[in-house]
């Protein structure tokens, strides 16, 4: 809510309306969850703006922040912002390279840091730098003499209030809609890192449109678990906040515990949560009595035909091809005929099955917003049908981040939703023209979301943004309902030895269907045939027969290599629609999962480029 410009003007908003409000969650030393006032983190917000003031932090200035979720990140986001200044924000989880390269190249004057072990990793960088000042989160770090704590700072900030209050409100104040309020470094999933500017205007075009969307209201509780440097999770937390909605911090350990504790409203998160929440039923399911995953199985179906019946008489079914006449009347009366059978019953499994999983994410979601990646079909199709609404969007962090997003009473399924008011999307051809509605090609995106360009990097930005229309790179289609769908990367692409270009990101989701699959890449680039590199489910191998040890070399298993050649040749088949160049040759086991900060991004996509080459003796034996 509110009619506001900047962040500035939308803190000064939340503090008149909600200011009274708990706003922020953190847990104390039992776990319980302690909230603080909108009021309270704002007010220390304005004593920490005042001691950067004091220190010599001027509009424009840049500042580095490597920190994480929690209320402190708050505060000092809101102190930076107030200054006119400018956010520079990354994970505590960075490497003294990543935060040396961000610092020097940002040319932040002064930096956040975690905690003292995130401290004693980049000290021995900041002398490269033209960081002064470093301002410990942490309240329990001990201040020194030149490096406070974030409480210490607050105090001094404090003293100055009465004489200075008015000059830092005035730099708030003077802040305009066009000022950079950060720059984002991007992951990295190739090359070095590109600065992403980011304007007011830009994060307020999405703090005032995702509300709406997706129903958010005073009193929402909102689980936070995203990293909050990521322009997914700053962009929901500044909407929720604004929308009076209070924020709990919570990590991946806490999870299943803090659902219960906090009954939340709303989430937001990477797919990767969902389809962990989704393979921890369906294994609890294998375990039931057979009465019991019957019963499952059975109410499940009636669920999904219920569910397609309902979105095609309102309209949300994707629509790939225009509907005749004909065939609409048909299929609306095969959906009224299937509601008049099955609506019972559907109510009658809702009640005995699925309120019980619901009552397990708190019993009170009323919706799951999912991004940064592509979410399974399976994923969606499943949470969807149980009654808990999945509002998929798609966005890029050069758009703050929303490009499309489904809405409260428009979830379709197969689509990442629609484009909000005031921004456009055209798909273009390799050519640059525009294709017909259904037809595959490259999305691009206008609007008051679009960055301002990357961060001393004109030649990039004249690349990636031509008339005002971005780039995005991501290869799509606009549905004959107006949704916009992605299919992949065009850097994704792979592109064989025969001249066949192919997506790998369909394979890879339908793969990841299979239970006993944990993570795929398809690799294949420039060769006869594709291949794909996969890490198993490893739990399920000792339930399979195969006794795994720790360190031991999957691919000299045979019987193992076998189970899994025959799954895939059963999945990626012409019998699920793929082409004989789409199908899998061979493949090889990852000799350990991917993770976050090594072959993934923080979203958990997958690094393609490193893999390739951190794999590639891997991948060369797939070929040899």
């Amino acid at each position: 809510m509110g009619n506001f410009k900047t962040l500035n003007e939308m803190f000064f908003s939340i503090n008149s309306n909600f200011g009274n409000n708990l706003t922020y969650f953190t847990k104390d030393i039992n776990k319980k969850f302690q909230g603080v006032t909108f009021k309270d983190t704002y007010t220390k917000a304005e004593n920490l703006g005042l001691y950067l003031m004091s220190v010599g932090i001027e509009p424009g200035d840049k500042i580095g922040q490597m920190s994480d979720n929690s209320v402190e990140w708050a505060i000092a986001d809101m102190a930076v912002l107030l200054n006119g200044a400018v956010n520079v924000p990354r994970g505590s989880d960075s490497t003294a390279g990543e935060i040396e390269y961000i610092l020097e190249h940002s040319e932040s004057k002064l930096c956040f840091i975690e905690h003292e072990k995130l401290l004693k990793t980049v000290e021995p960088v900041l002398s490269k730098t033209k960081v002064k000042q470093v301002i410990v989160l942490d309240p329990d770090f001990k201040s020194t003499s030149n490096i406070l704590n974030i409480t210490d700072a607050i105090e001094k900030g404090k003293a100055l209030r009465k004489d200075k209050l008015n000059d830092l409100l005035k730099r708030a104040k003077e802040t305009k809609e066009d000022d950079l309020f950060t720059i984002i470094y991007t992951s990295g999933t190739t090359g070095l890192p590109k600065g992403v500017m980011l304007s007011h205007k830009n994060m307020i075009f999405n703090v005032l449109s995702i509300p709406t969307l997706i129903g958010l209201k005073k009193g929402d509780r909102i689980l936070s678990i995203l990293p909050v440097w990521h322009i997914f999770e700053r962009a929901n937390d500044y909407a929720m906040v604004n929308s009076g909605a209070a924020i709990y911090y919570t990590n991946v350990r806490d999870l299943r515990d803090d659902f219960t504790k906090v009954k939340p409203t709303f989430m937001a998160s990477a797919p990767r949560l969902w389809e962990n929440l989704y393979a921890g039923i369906k294994q609890k399911l294998e375990k039931a009595e057979p009465v019991r995953q019957l019963m499952f199985n059975t109410s499940y179906e009636i669920a999904k035909n219920v569910k397609k019946s309902i979105d095609y008489i309102q309209g949300n079914q994707l629509k790939m091809v225009e509907e005749d006449p004909i065939s609409k009347l048909g299929n609306t009366f095969q959906s009224v005929l299937t509601l008049a059978n099955l609506g019972i019953l559907s109510k009658v499994a809702d009640k005995v099955i699925f309120e019980k999983i619901r009552e397990v994410l708190g019993g009170e979601m009323r919706g799951t917003i999912s991004g940064g990646g592509a979410l399974p079909s399976h994923i969606d199709e499943f949470f969807n049908a149980i009654g808990i609404p999945v509002y998929e969007g798609y966005g890029m962090t050069e758009c703050a981040p929303v490009i499309s997003i489904r809405s409260v009473g428009h979830v379709v399924q197969g689509s990442v939703g629609f484009v909000p008011a005031g921004a456009e999307v055209k798909i273009l051809d390799e050519k640059g023209k525009e294709v017909q509605t259904g037809s595959l090609g490259v999305i691009h995106v206008r609007g008051p979301q679009v960055m301002k360009g990357y961060y001393k990097n004109p030649e990039a930005t004249a690349k990636t943004i031509v008339n005002g229309w971005l780039n995005t790179g991501d290869l799509g289609f606009r549905s004959f309902n107006g949704t916009i769908s992605v299919r992949g990367r065009v850097k994704d692409t792979i592109v064989l030895l025969g001249g066949e270009n192919v997506e790998p990101i369909p394979i890879e989701n339908l793969l990841l269907e299979h239970p006993h699959i944990n993570q795929v890449i398809v690799v294949g680039q420039d060769q006869k045939s594709l291949g794909c590199l996969i890490w198993p489910e490893v739990d399920k191998l000792k339930e399979l027969g195969f006794p795994i040890n720790y360190g031991d070399d999957l691919n000299k298993n045979e019987k193992l290599r076998s189970h899994y050649m025959t799954a895939i040749k059963d999945i990626i088949s012409g019998n699920n629609g793929f082409k004989s160049f789409e199908r899998i040759s061979d493949f090889r086991f990852l000799p350990k999962a991917m993770e976050v900060g090594d072959e993934l991004t923080n979203l958990f996509k997958m690094k393609r480029n490193v893999i390739s080459d951190k794999y590639k003796s891997l991948i060369a034996d797939i070929y040899k």
